[in-house]
């Protein structure tokens, strides 16, 4: 009969060999295309993979096995992790990937003559790193996400609200879709800086393009008009439709201290007209 301790030695011994048929094999899942530098990179982590398992099974509490491989692991799991565009190509393959593992340590178990409790205490162990290994998968995946939805949030926000050049000291700032509390602050804290920047004497703010507004964003909207005006340029408002028109004053949203126009020509004409 065999021991624990001969198996954890196989592996170590013969971490390399049994990394490349892990590599081989999951190259067959993989979705996307896999670069042939993060490929030689597996290739490593695999045998390293057999070698830390092996040290596992000799260690007892769970938690310190957790500890452990997290150590080793993390940041091989986050550059893995960065390649997949969505969550379902990170987990499809997991089922599969966790049968061949069970199926190469069971058959490892078998030739090493281990008795039956100790081969289900190899592959409870296996099994508990493998599921390790997908919660801080999905984790790392959601927070990689969340970096990248947060920029390109940000870059949604620089380019929601244009400040387009008429004609010397005036400008358009045409809204468009629907104006939400973070546009709002964008407005405030980004683009009306920008505006008082350029020595403008009129800004005309056209809503040809907005959905919707509701009493809290149009109060985010007038602040910016009352900024402007506080800062000596005036405020002039084009494209309201008529529903919307009607859902403002539903609302009980005024307008009676801004000039309004159907269309942006029709602003611009009005202030050639009056300077």
């Amino acid at each position: 009969m065999g021991s624990i301790q001969d198996f954890a030695s196989y592996l170590k011994d013969n971490g390399e060999e049994l990394g490349e048929k892990l590599l081989i094999y999951s190259l067959g899942k993989v979705e996307v295309e896999i670069p042939q530098s993060m490929i030689e990179e597996s290739r490593r982590n695999n045998g390293r993979f057999f070698r830390f398992f092996s040290d596992t099974l000799i260690v007892e509490e769970e938690e310190s096995v957790e500890e452990k491989f997290l150590k080793w692991s993390r940041e091989n799991i986050e550059e893995h992790v960065s390649m997949m565009d969505k969550l379902s190509s990170l987990i499809r393959p997991y089922p599969d990937t966790r049968m061949y593992f069970s199926d190469l340590i069971g058959s490892i178990c078998v030739q090493k003559e281990l008795s039956t409790k100790e081969t289900l205490f190899i592959l409870n162990r296996l099994n508990y790193i493998l599921d390790i290994n997908m919660r801080e998968s999905i984790l790392l995946f959601e927070k990689y996400k969340n970096r990248i939805n947060e920029k390109s949030r940000k870059e949604i926000l620089e380019l929601s609200a244009p400040i387009v050049p008429i004609q010397p000291g005036v400008v358009v700032l045409p809204l468009v879709g629907t104006i939400d509390s973070a546009r709002a602050e964008h407005l405030m804290t980004r683009t009306i800086p920008s505006i008082s920047e350029m020595d403008l004497d009129c800004v005309i703010i056209d809503f040809s393009g907005i959905v919707t507004i509701d009493n809290e964003v149009a109060g985010h909207v007038f602040d910016i008009t009352n900024v402007l005006k506080l800062l000596g340029i005036e405020v002039n408002v084009s494209g309201l439709r008529p529903e919307l028109a009607q859902h403002i004053v539903l609302n009980g949203i005024h307008f009676k201290d801004i000039q309004t126009f159907s269309n942006v020509q029709q602003a611009i004409e009005n202030w050639d007209a009056t300077k």
